[in-house]
C-alpha cells in the first residue's frame, strides 16, 4: 500500500495545510491506489506507515524553506536538515524529521518517503488557511495526487 499522510495542526492556520489536503483527498474520492489518511496529534503514528508492507508515503506538511509563501516542492528526508529547537524526543514536539530518524534506528526496511512540503504565510492560532494557501489549495490537492501514478 501507498499512503499520503498529512500532517499539521488544524489550529494554527496554514499548518494544517497537510491535514486538509489528506481530508480533501479523501472526500473528494480521490485515492487511486493509494490511502489518504490525516495523522494530526502523536507524529510517531507515522511509524505505522512505514514498515513492511508500504510501497512508499508522501508527507504533506507546511515547511519554511526560504521560498514564496504558497510556493511548494517535494524533497526526501535525505535533501533537508531539520531547524526545529526541540528539547530531545516528546510526542508534544513534533518533528518530522527526528520521527523519520527514529524509525531508521529500529533497523527494519522502511519504505521511501517523500515530502510535498508548502512554504506557510501564516502560522499562529487560529482555524482555516491564509488567503495565498486557501486560492492554491487545489493546485496542492493536484500535485499530491498526481505524485504517484495509479495504479493498474
Amino acid at each position: 500500500m501507498r499512503y499520503l499522510i498529512g500532517i499539521g495542526n488544524y489550529q494554527a492556520l496554514d499548518d494544517s495545510i497537510g491535514l486538509r489536503i489528506a481530508e480533501a483527498v479523501a472526500d473528494r474520492g480521490l485515492e487511486r491506489g493509494f490511502q489518504a489518511i490525516e495523522l494530526g496529534g502523536n507524529l510517531l503514528d507515522l511509524v505505522h506507515y512505514l514498515g513492511e508492507g508500504s510501497e512508499g508515503v508522501l508527507v504533506v506538511d507546511s515547511a519554511r524553506m526560504g521560498r514564496e509563501a504558497g510556493e511548494f516542492a517535494f524533497f526526501t528526508p535525505d535533501d533537508v536538515v531539520t531547524r526545529k529547537n526541540v528539547g530531545g524526543f516528546s510526542t508534544h514536539e513534533g518533528d518530522l524529521m527526528k520521527v523519520l530518524e527514529f524509525a531508521a534506528a529500529l533497523d527494519e526496511p522502511l519504505a521511501p518517503v517523500t515530502i510535498l512540503g508548502i512554504e506557510p504565510a501564516e502560522i499562529r492560532t487560529g482555524s482555516g488557511l491564509s488567503g495565498i494557501l486557501e486560492a492554491r489549495f487545489d493546485e496542492y490537492v493536484a500535485a499530491a495526487v498526481g505524485f504517484w501514478p495509479a495504479k493498474r
